[in-house]
C-alpha cells in the first residue's frame, strides 16, 4: 500500500498547484478520504498485532507523535523563516494576517500560537471568522469571513492531520469495538454528512473539515483491516492479491479519465479503496520498494506547503510546467527529511516497539 499512499500523497500537492501537462490523477479532497481508509486499517493492524498489551496505548500515543511531529515542526520552522523573510521584503505572507488584516486578542493569539505549534485545532479554523477587534466568532461559511482564519496557519494544508489526530485519540477504544457498535458509528457519522450536507448544500467546511463526518473513513478502514484478517492473510493467491492491487492503482491514476462527476462515482472510489485494500497489502507487505515510498508520502503531504511558497515565484525555473516543478522538489525534501530524520525516528520507534515486546524480568 505505499505506492498507493505515495500517489495519494502526489495527487494532493498536484492539486494545490497545477496538473501536469493537463493530467492529474484522482483530486485532494478524495485523495485525503481515501488516506482517512487507508489510515483506518494501519492503525486498527498496529493497535491488534504491536501495541495490544499492558502499557501499549502509551507506546501508540508517544509512537504516533514521533512519526508526526519532528517533519511537522521542522516544516514550521522553514515556513516562519520565510514568513519573516516575505515580511521584511514587503511580500505577501503568514505575518501579514497578524499584523496587516487582524490584529488578533491575547485568547485568540494564545489559540493560533497552540494550533500551530500541536496540528490540533488547525481544522478548527475553518469554523471561525474572526472580528474586527480580533476575537474569533462561529461562522457556517468560512468562504465569507475575511480574512479567514486558516490563514493564520502557517502549515495550514496540516488540518487534515489534525482530524488524524482526532481519530488516533479514540482509536484504542473503536479497535476494541464489536461489529454493531463499530456499524452504528459509521451510519450515524453517514447520517450527519447527509444531514449536513442538506442543510449546507453539501460544501466545507461540513463535508471535509469535521471529525463526525469523517469519522465513517476511519471506520471504513478498520472493517476493511477485518476483513483482511479473516478472509485474506495469508490465504489469497497471487492473482487474487495482485489483480485487486492493480486495479486500485488505476482507480487512483484514472479517477477523471472515465465518466462524469458524481455521488455514485465518488462512493465507488472510496468502496474500492476499503474492498481492495486488503488484497494490496497482502500483496506488498514483504516490498521494501513500496515501504519506502509509503514512508515518502507524509515527509511529501507536510512539507507541500514550504516547496509552493517559492516553486510560485516567477524566478523559479519551471520544468514542464508548474506542477511537475512543485511535485519534483517536493519528493527530492520529502527524500531528505526521509533519510536525514525520519528514518533515525523510525529507529527509535522500534527500539521501544521492543521493549513493550520484551518479556518482563
Amino acid at each position: 500500500m505505499g505506492f498507493i499512499r505515495f500517489l495519494l500523497a502526489c495527487a494532493v500537492v498536484l492539486c494545490h498547484t497545477s496538473t501536469i501537462m493537463g493530467y492529474s490523477p484522482v483530486s485532494g479532497n478524495l485523495a485525503v478520504q481515501c488516506f482517512y481508509i487507508i489510515s483506518g486499517f494501519y492503525i486498527a493492524m498496529v493497535l491488534t498485532e504491536k501495541y495490544n498489551r499492558p502499557g501499549g496505548n502509551y507506546q501508540f500515543y508517544v509512537n504516533r507523535a514521533l512519526k508526526i511531529y519532528p517533519a511537522y515542526w521542522l516544516i514550521l520552522v522553514l515556513l516562519v523563516g520565510w514568513s519573516i523573510i516575505v515580511y521584511y521584503f514587503h511580500y505577501p505572507g503568514t505575518l501579514d494576517f497578524y499584523t496587516r488584516y487582524a490584529h488578533p486578542t491575547l485568547p485568540t493569539l494564545l489559540y493560533l500560537v497552540l494550533a500551530n505549534l500541536l496540528i490540533i485545532g488547525l481544522d478548527w479554523t475553518f469554523f471561525f471568522g474572526i472580528h474586527q477587534n480580533g476575537g474569533l466568532y462561529f461562522t457556517n461559511d468560512f468562504n465569507k469571513t475575511r480574512p479567514s482564519v486558516y490563514n493564520f496557519g502557517f502549515n495550514s494544508i496540516a488540518w487534515t492531520v489534525g482530524v488524524e489526530l482526532a481519530f488516533y485519540l479514540f482509536a484504542p477504544w473503536l479497535s476494541k469495538r464489536k461489529y454493531p457498535v463499530l456499524l452504528l458509528l459509521f451510519l450515524a457519522s453517514l447520517c450527519l454528512r447527509c444531514i449536513l450536507a442538506g442543510q449546507y448544500t453539501d460544501r466545507m467546511p461540513w463535508n471535509y473539515m469535521f471529525f463526525p463526518t469523517q469519522l465513517m473513513f476511519f471506520i471504513a478502514g478498520i472493517f476493511s483491516y477485518r476483513f483482511y484478517t479473516r478472509y485474506v492473510k495469508n490465504k489469497a493467491g497471487l492473482w487474487m492479491q495482485f489483480v485487486p492491487y492493480g486495479l486500485l492503482i488505476a482507480v487512483v491514476l484514472f479517477y477523471y479519465q472515465f465518466f462524469p462527476e458524481t455521488y455514485l462515482k465518488q462512493s465507488l472510489l472510496f468502496l474500492s479503496v476499503a474492498v481492495f485494500m486488503p488484497f494490496a497489502f497482502e500483496a506488498t507487505k514483504k516490498s521494501r520498494a513500496d515501504r519506502f515510498l509509503g514512508n515518502l508520502s507524509y515527509p511529501v503531504y507536510i512539507s507541500q506547503s514550504f516547496v509552493i511558497k517559492f516553486v510560485f515565484a516567477r524566478r523559479f525555473p519551471k520544468i514542464i510546467d508548474l506542477g511537475f516543478t512543485s511535485l519534483l522538489t517536493v519528493i527530492l525534501l520529502a527524500l531528505l527529511i526521509n533519510i536525514l530524520l525520519m528514518e533515525p525516528i523510525e529507529k527509535l520507534k522500534a527500539k521501544r516497539l521492543n521493549r513493550l515486546h520484551a518479556p518482563a524480568a
